[in-house]
């Protein structure tokens, strides 16, 4: 997943590749080796297209977030949500207190290492509500 601009365009950057990388084994190779090359560039490039067109979904703000069961499943969505309110790393980092490298660290590991509590200050921080039901 894409998570900055700086990202994108390094992801931009290896789209060119890519397509540069395809155009020449469709022009200079036939064979099977080709067609394994050239089937393993188009998926990489399916692959890295698509998350250029998620992350520009986000940035516009369109953001669809799924009913989750667990609360585990939350913390892949919040830099979803970082992305679509418009909210950088660094600022994110600002109302938190905290440095632009600390939510970096947090986004590696999509949250998964965030405490319980720590996950609600980020959310109360962007402006996002997490509606919990609990039931035995």
């Amino acid at each position: 997943m894409i998570k900055s601009e700086a990202q994108r365009d390094r992801t931009l950057a290896q789209i060119d590749g890519f397509r540069q990388a395809l155009a020449k084994v469709e022009q200079e190779t036939s064979g099977k080796r080709a067609a394994v090359l050239a089937a393993s560039y188009q998926s990489m490039l399916r692959d890295l297209e698509d998350q250029v067109r998620e992350y520009d979904g986000l940035k516009s703000g369109e953001l669809a977030l799924p009913k989750v069961e667990r609360l585990d499943e939350v913390a892949p969505f919040i830099t979803r949500i970082r992305i679509a309110k418009g909210i950088s790393q660094t600022e994110l980092g600002r109302r938190l207190g905290v440095s632009k490298q600390v939510i970096s660290r947090y986004e590696e590991s999509d949250y998964q290492t965030v405490g319980m509590a720590k996950l609600q200050e980020i959310l109360d921080a962007m402006g996002a509500k997490a509606l919990v039901t609990l039931s035995a």
